[in-house]
């Protein structure tokens, strides 16, 4: 097995057809069968079906060919280092808005103190999303939350720590006055809430949802969504509202008494940490990032 082959199964995989297939590689359809057949009796199993509409992989073959991209993105980020080699170096991270706080703009700030020149892109972005950038290549690593339990073949988690949310709102919100059975009987709250993308609503999960239900919301509430945390803490304070929010997000506030929290509404949330793709190489300007990250994440619990 080597890279060309991989190139080769991948095309056939991505066009559907042997004779567009090998188009795309440059090679004459019998050579392209010949290597799909070499790479077919290495791993003893078929990786395509034949039929009259063209070819369609096999079981085996969506394993691999998920397997080849990753070591062709890293094949080609190699090549992109080595014609950089004696520019600046580039880190590139992804990181969710929770974590977009004092704490990761100190860390940034003392990395780039440490490594001298150096260019950081770092990109906001929920989690779903960061994963597919991720994916794609466009990353080093990722740094936000995963659900509890989450695995993949093709990622590797490392958990620094986890969130609270809760139920919070100003002092004088109503909704501190009432009883449970009062908020339980329907309300009239608006509610923000966080949402990541427009037909992904996290309010629309049971689980949530039944817990949030105590506290005077159901999904026939009025509510406004934003992609934004700072949005929504900024309507919670300023516009009358309540909302689950990462209790991360709003501490200065809650400390200050500017915020409260809804009694019996805490609840943990997911874990938080680095997300990166398997078994890739990681620089030692990725590394040292890391490790000023975990520092401060460490400072920040104690």
């Amino acid at each position: 097995m080597n890279l060309v082959q991989l190139k080769r199964m991948i095309a056939i995989y991505e066009s559907g057809s042997l004779r567009k297939a090998s188009k795309m590689v440059g090679i004459t359809q019998p050579a392209l069968t010949l290597s799909i057949r070499q790479l077919e009796e290495e791993f003893n199993a078929s990786l395509f079906e034949r039929g009259p509409n063209g070819v369609r992989p096999t079981e085996m073959c969506e394993k691999l060919v998920q397997r080849a991209r990753l070591m062709l993105m890293e094949e080609q980020r190699i090549l992109n280092d080595l014609a950089t080699a004696n520019r600046v170096p580039k880190i590139s991270i992804g990181v969710h808005p929770i974590v977009m706080n004092d704490m990761m703009s100190r860390a940034v700030r003392q990395f780039v103190d440490q490594s001298g020149a150096v260019d950081v892109w770092v990109r906001e972005g929920y989690t779903t999303f960061l994963l597919d950038v991720l994916a794609a290549g466009e990353l080093d690593f990722a740094f936000c939350g995963l659900p509890e339990g989450y695995a993949s073949e093709a990622l590797t988690f490392e958990p620094l720590f986890k969130h609270e949310y809760a139920v919070v709102a100003v002092p004088d919100h109503p909704v501190f006055a009432m009883t449970p059975d009062e908020m339980v009987r329907g309300t009239d709250f608006v509610w923000a809430h966080v949402r990541a993308y427009e037909k992904v609503d996290p309010l629309d999960n049971d689980e949530v949802a039944d817990n949030l239900r105590q506290f005077g919301f159901s999904r026939q509430n009025r509510s406004v969504a934003t992609t934004s945390v700072a949005f929504v803490k900024t309507m919670i304070l300023h516009s009358g509202m309540i909302g689950l929010v990462a209790c991360e997000a709003v501490a200065d506030e809650l400390a200050g008494g500017v915020l409260r929290r809804l009694p019996g509404s805490v609840t943990p949330a997911l874990a938080f940490g680095f997300i990166t793709l398997k078994d890739r190489y990681e620089t030692r300007t990725v590394r040292q990032l890391k490790a000023i990250i975990r520092q401060c994440c460490a400072r920040r619990s104690d």
